[in-house]
């Protein structure tokens, strides 16, 4: 064999496993992705029970929201100061979890199916809510998106 022969195999052989190493990246990847999507999942899943039994076992958020209807910015004059501090504080707790889950959305680590179904008919509701409140969003990007959402949701 001649010097050039080998040197062709040689480079074949190295760029055959120059491709086969950047397939195997690719696929570390989507495997890390994934996990990383079930880890996401499983967070909001453990973060949304935590929430729920917080509601359940509080002495204090369970009776404010019996006490008024909270679509009705009317019956939040039924608050005494304390109450509507907690309630702010509660809808705030709100807020940050929706911005985040947002910005996981934005980042890929939601899927469309669960923004449509989930994400954005809570935020609306939600939005509405902590805004009747005096709340307002941290994010630039997150207030625009609730002031778009909010504008759709307004009957004509």
């Amino acid at each position: 064999m001649k010097k050039t022969d080998l040197k062709g195999i040689a480079e074949l052989v190295g760029i055959a496993a120059i491709v086969a190493s950047l397939v195997f990246v690719g696929l570390e990847i989507r495997q890390t992705q994934s996990a990383l999507m079930a880890s996401t999942y499983q967070a909001r899943a453990f973060d949304a029970m935590t929430a729920q039994r917080g509601l359940a076992d509080s002495e204090y958020i369970g009776p404010i929201f019996a006490k008024i209807d909270i679509d009705n910015h009317q019956s939040l004059q039924e608050l005494n100061d304390e109450e509507f501090w907690r309630l702010q504080r509660f809808f705030l707790s709100r807020m940050i979890d929706f911005d985040n889950e947002y910005f996981q959305y934005q980042s890929g680590f939601l899927d469309d199916q669960y923004y449509e179904g989930q994400l954005r008919p809570g935020l609306i509701r939600n939005a509405k809510r902590w805004r009747s409140l005096g709340l307002t969003e941290f994010r630039p990007e997150f207030g625009e998106l609730v002031d778009k959402l909010l504008a759709e949701d307004t009957p004509n």
